[in-house]
């Protein structure tokens, strides 16, 4: 498997069809870049909300090169984001990560498989390069639910799970609520964008709080996965309306931020600077 990631100077190459985007994760605009591997990102709630003209209609662009992906950038509320739509009845989604190895960049993912078409970074990570919450691989536990208090955006709660499951479908569900029957792939992150069609209520439409955000929603159904990066920066009230406005998803979780990666076939290598990540969520055609 390999690793992805979307940061600042892939989401240039983005933004005229390339993508393949670098993101540091969790920080605000106006703040110097915390380490890359960081999992204490500054809280978009206390942030004032600010008035604004009304957001402009939604455009959509396909990435051209990306063979079977159904790649696009997708104009939300003045800001750009390329999102990647995963069928499971097409798709392969699931999340690796190998505690021995530490953190892994991801063009070592792409390399040690060929098949990969999509990849993108898991939820937020501790500098141990150890998962903030949950993982679970090939139905595995290898970290455990994280359901204790703390600061930055993985304890903004509610914070969510991620998981796709053995009947064939994926969910977003509150991680209070996570039951592991029937988990083959799971990664924790916070905050949660979205649940039952509501926007975390700690957001604010306006915040001036602006850095990359990665993300992944799922259908209402559960039998489609959406990844998505922020070309640019945004807000997280902005990026959960994306989710729900141009999507259609009821329930979505923001994975990270700067230091994101959003990586899909038939665009150029992931930079060194990719990575490290400790968790990778992977898509193969089936």
């Amino acid at each position: 498997m390999r690793p992805l990631r979307v940061g600042p100077g892939a989401a240039l190459a983005l933004a005229v069809a390339v993508l393949a985007v670098p993101v540091v994760a969790g920080c605000s605009a106006d703040a110097p870049v915390p380490p890359r591997v960081t999992a204490t990102a500054a809280r978009d709630a206390s942030e004032p909300a600010t008035s604004g003209s009304p957001s402009p209609a939604a455009t959509s662009k396909a990435v051209p090169g990306t063979g079977d992906v159904d790649a696009r950038i997708v104009e939300h509320a003045g800001r750009r984001y390329a999102v990647v739509t995963l069928p499971l009845e097409e798709w392969d989604v699931r999340v690796d990560w190998d505690p021995d190895a530490g953190g892994v960049m991801l063009a070592d993912v792409l390399a040690a498989s060929g098949e990969i078409q999509v990849a993108t970074n898991a939820g937020i990570f501790t500098p141990e390069m150890v998962p903030g919450g949950l993982l679970v691989s090939d139905g595995e536990e290898l970290v455990g639910l994280n359901l204790a208090d703390g600061g930055g955006n993985f304890h903004l709660k509610p914070n969510a799970v991620f998981a796709v499951l053995d009947d064939g479908t994926a969910t977003v569900v509150d991680s209070v609520d996570y039951d592991p029957s029937g988990v083959l792939h799971a990664t924790q992150s916070g905050p949660a964008l979205l649940l039952d069609g509501e926007v975390h209520p700690e957001f604010r439409e306006g915040s001036t709080n602006l850095a990359v955000r990665s993300g992944v929603g799922v259908s209402t159904t559960g039998d489609v996965v959406y990844l998505a990066i922020s070309t640019g920066l945004t807000n997280l009230w902005d990026f959960a309306t994306l989710f729900s406005d141009q999507l259609g998803v009821e329930d979505a979780l923001y994975l990270d931020g700067q230091i994101s990666d959003l990586w899909v076939t038939g665009q150029p290598e992931p930079s060194v600077l990719s990575g490290p990540y400790a968790g990778v969520i992977t898509a193969t055609l089936r």
